[in-house]
């Protein structure tokens, strides 16, 4: 009975120690070639203009990999290859086992059909050490990351901290528009920087008259990125200058302090250049006391705001 059941999970076991494949498939061919007749070209190596994508495909560490030599990704990498009706696998990635990563080669590449395999380029010496961002002739960034990014988010928040207003005020000023603008810098590990420019605006009545209320805040980023398939997650974290601004007819009163936000976001990659995402974060600022107003003994002056933001990213 033991060996029976043994025999059943073997299949399992085994599956669980091979890597993991990910494809994004762009054009749907029929198989044309066997896996071993699949030209590869290494990282850097430059690619026939007459080359047709057909999609990517990825090779990462399952998390219990352990059929994960070079040899053995790019034979997984070429199969899908030729399952996908292509005959030349480009690599645009080549991540070599770290102590404190993978123990596993995981590569990433481009699936292609070249028709003319009589006057195919012999190309450059193949460099898997070169670097990130570099593009081979298909035009497809080497990376799971782009290096940089912009974005414009617009969205909506909710100011959570005690909002002290007059007698007689109308409105509801803790809630109101959110935006932000930012630029982000990435490295292959998938830690980066950036700057991110966050504003709020909102409004009250008092006496009849409209007060707006806004928020800004500017701050350098630590970021984090990960990425698979077309999906990319974000986590950010900063600390900066923050602002509070009451305006009315002509005049108006602000207050300065530190401030600093916690974020966390998705995206999904529309192309190598152009995502849409969408975010969740926090952003406190600390603002001086003012002598018009009583304070308790644990009481400090600050406005802490949840948001919730949507937006597009332009990656190079």
């Amino acid at each position: 009975m033991k060996k029976l059941i043994l025999f059943l999970l073997l299949p399992i076991l085994l599956g669980s120690c091979a890597p993991k494949v990910l494809t994004h498939i762009e054009k749907k061919y029929p198989s044309r070639i066997v896996a071993d007749d699949v030209r590869l070209y290494g990282v850097g190596q430059v690619v026939p203009e007459t080359a047709e994508r057909i999609g990517s495909v990825q090779v990462v560490d399952g998390g219990a990999s352990t059929k994960c030599n070079y040899e053995q990704v790019v034979a997984l990498a070429k199969l899908e290859t030729a399952k996908n009706g292509g005959n030349v696998l480009a690599l645009t990635d080549h991540r070599k086992p770290s102590l404190l990563g993978s123990s596993c080669h995981q590569i990433a590449g481009d699936m292609l059909w070249i028709g003319d395999t009589v006057n195919w380029e012999t190309g450059i010496a193949s460099d898997l050490s070169a670097s990130v961002g570099d593009k081979n002739t298909t035009g497809v960034v080497k990376s799971d990351f782009q290096h940089s990014t912009f974005y414009v988010n617009v969205g909506y928040a909710f100011i959570i901290s005690k909002f002290y207003l007059p007698s007689g005020t109308s409105g509801n000023p803790k809630n109101g528009m959110d935006w932000q603008l930012g630029y982000d810098w990435v490295a292959r590990s998938g830690f980066g920087a950036g700057l991110m420019y966050s504003g709020y605006k909102s409004s009250f009545t008092y006496s009849n008259v409209d007060v707006k209320v806004g928020l800004a805040y500017v701050a350098p980023q630590f970021v984090m990125k990960q990425k698979v398939g077309r999906w990319g997650i974000e986590e950010k974290f900063g600390i900066g200058y923050f602002k509070y601004r009451e305006s009315a007819k002509g005049t108006s009163a602000s207050l300065s302090g530190v401030g600093y936000d916690f974020l966390f976001g998705a995206e999904y990659y529309l192309s190598d250049h152009v995502g849409i995402g969408a975010n969740l974060g926090y952003i406190g600022g600390s603002l001086p006391k003012q002598d018009s107003a009583e304070y308790g003994d644990e009481e400090h002056t600050g406005i802490f705001r949840l948001h919730i933001d949507a937006g597009v990213r332009f990656h190079f």
